[in-house]
């Protein structure tokens, strides 16, 4: 059994799609297996998978077809359909560099038995190799690493993107949120529940994930909230509980309202973590909650 699952989540992306498959052909270790959930896709990456498939890549490739469902529900079937300890997302219009399994698997050897880890986190980066913001991350340069939950990421300048390889076995305790209408919902849904609860991640600062981000990407798409404002005030109302100082909590509780109210979803407040917060911010959130709908309607 391989060590690691690299799971790609796609939709019609079956013309970049290759890149990925061509990062992980030329991996210098093929510890791991690929599953793809192709949620939906119409073009032709069915077709290009399956041919993969009977190429000689010392690694296994799992295809699934799955209805549009959207991203938190295709990432949930990959860690549904893997068969290794641990799990990485590889996003479709990325790539990988070719060591970056060699080096990942010492590391995942590392903290095996720290059963409050949850996995390891590295940086991503651009092409030309910068870092996705202007800043280096804070790592303590004797150990190589930083141990920190998902929460205190911004205390060590790792509030960029990055790229975890997480135990599957919590992934399934702990899946993907998402609101039945909707298509997306923050994944920090996921890492930020694990951190309440005390769960840690080892950061590193290896740029050893190359990202090329598409116009048709989700990162690139200014309508994403707009089309999934619950999945996004079920992120604020969270934030009710990581944030602790009063201005971040009415903040947080003024913007669950006022994409309830966007939504309408006003039900939702009754699950306010913070209901008095929510009663006490009730105007103001929905008066923000016609600007939303102001704002999204010229989108």
């Amino acid at each position: 059994m391989a060590t690691l699952t690299i799971h790609t989540a796609s939709y019609n992306r079956a013309y970049i799609l290759g890149k990925a498959y061509e990062s992980l052909k030329a991996q210098t270790c093929k510890d791991f297996e690929w599953i793809i959930s192709d949620d939906g896709s119409t073009d032709n990456t069915e077709e290009l998978v399956k041919c993969w498939q009977k190429d000689d890549n010392c690694f296994d490739i799992i295809y699934s077809k799955l209805p549009h469902v959207g991203f938190p529900r295709a990432l949930n079937d990959g860690i549904r359909l893997s068969n290794t300890d641990w799990f990485m997302m590889l996003d479709s219009d990325d790539y990988l560099l070719p060591t970056t399994v060699e080096k990942i698997i010492p590391w995942l050897e590392e903290i095996k038995d720290m059963e409050m880890m949850v996995g390891i986190g590295v940086t991503r980066c651009y092409p030309d190799g910068h870092f996705m913001k202007d800043q280096v991350p804070i790592i303590n340069p004797e150990q190589g690493y930083i141990d920190a939950s998902n929460s205190e990421r911004a205390k060590y300048k790792l509030n960029m993107d990055c790229f975890e390889v997480n135990r599957t076995a919590l992934l399934r305790k702990y899946p993907f949120q998402y609101w039945p209408t909707e298509e997306y919902a923050p994944p920090a849904l996921n890492y930020n529940a694990m951190s309440l609860n005390g769960y840690k991640w080892r950061w590193r600062a290896d740029k050893l994930y190359i990202c090329e981000y598409q116009n048709d990407g989700l990162t690139k798409n200014n309508k994403k909230v707009k089309n999934n404002p619950m999945g996004y005030a079920m992120m604020f109302n969270q934030d009710l509980l990581r944030f602790r100082d009063l201005k971040s909590r009415c903040y947080n509780a003024i913007q669950m309202t006022a994409l309830c109210t966007y939504a309408g979803h006003l039900e939702y407040l009754l699950k306010s973590n913070n209901k008095l917060i929510s009663l006490f911010t009730l105007p103001v959130g929905l008066v923000w909650g016609v600007r939303r709908i102001m704002q999204f309607a010229k989108l």
